[in-house]
C-alpha cells in the first residue's frame, strides 16, 4: 500500500483475521512509513487489558545494526533483519504503581466516568490486585491481546506481520536495557512480504470447542 494514495477498502475484522499469516520472508528493500507505524502502533493500545492499567510497552527497533544485535538474541532468525521492524512487546509488571491514577484522572476528564466511579474503580482495582502472585503472568495476558490487535491493524494495513518466541528473554533484556519490571513477551517483525504463504489450515471447531462442560462436543 502506498501511504500516500488513499486506502482502498479496508477489510472487515474477519477478513483481516482470515487472510492474516507469520511472514515467513520479508522484503528488505521496502520501508514501513513512519506515520503508518505509529498508527498500527496507537492501534494496537485500543486493546482491552485488566482495570484498563494498559501494561503493555513497545520497544521499537528500527536502526539496522540493533536489529542486528536482535537478530543474535532471537535464534539467527533471518526476518529479525529483513524486516524494517521489529516491536519488542513488553509486559510491564506493576502499572497499578505508576499509572492506576493517571488512568483514573484521564478517565474523570473525558467524561468517561465520574469522581465517584474512579473511587469505586480504584479500590477494585487494588483489592483484584492485591492477591496476585505471578505479576509476570498478570502483565503477560493483557500485554498479549495488544500483540495480537498490532498484527491485525497491520494485516488490515497491508503490512505483513511475524511474530517470534524463539528468542533468548535474557540476551533481549541485557542488549536492549529492558529492566527487570518487564516480561519480554513476544518479538513482531513488521514490514513487507517478500513471498505470499499459502494457508496453513486450523482445526476445526469439533477439535478445539466444548459445549457447556470440557469435554461435552461442541453442537452448532
Amino acid at each position: 500500500m502506498n501511504p500516500t494514495e488513499p486506502d482502498p477498502r479496508p477489510p472487515t475484522v474477519e477478513e483481516a483475521v482470515r487472510r492474516r499469516r507469520a511472514t515467513p520472508a520479508f522484503d528488505p528493500a521496502r520501508p514501513l512509513p513512519s506515520p503508518l507505524l505509529e498508527r498500527l502502533l496507537a492501534a494496537a493500545t485500543l486493546a482491552p487489558s485488566s482495570a484498563n492499567l494498559q501494561p503493555w510497552r513497545f520497544l521499537v527497533v528500527r536502526e539496522a545494526a540493533n536489529r542486528r544485535r536482535l537478530r543474535a538474541c532471537a535464534r539467527n532468525q533471518p526476518k529479525v533483519t529483513q524486516a524494517p521492524v521489529v516491536v519488542i512487546v513488553l509486559g510491564y509488571h506493576h502499572p497499578d504503581r505508576t499509572h492506576l491514577e493517571p488512568m483514573l484522572a484521564m478517565q474523570v476528564a473525558s467524561g468517561a466516568c465520574t469522581l465517584e466511579r474512579a473511587a469505586e474503580a480504584r479500590g477494585r482495582a487494588a483489592s483484584a490486585l492485591r492477591d496476585v502472585r505471578d505479576r509476570a503472568l498478570w502483565a503477560t495476558r493483557s500485554t498479549m491481546l495488544a500483540a495480537a490487535t498490532l498484527m491485525l491493524a497491520a494485516e488490515s494495513l497491508g503490512v505483513a506481520s511475524a511474530p517470534m518466541e524463539g528468542f533468548d528473554a535474557e540476551a533481549v533484556r541485557r542488549e536492549f536495557g529492558v529492566p527487570d519490571d518487564h516480561s519480554v513477551c513476544c518479538l513482531i517483525a513488521l514490514g513487507y512480504a517478500a513471498e505470499e504463504r499459502p494457508f496453513p489450515g486450523r482445526f476445526g471447531l469439533d477439535e478445539v470447542c466444548y459445549a457447556e462442560h470440557f469435554g461435552r462436543p461442541w453442537e452448532p
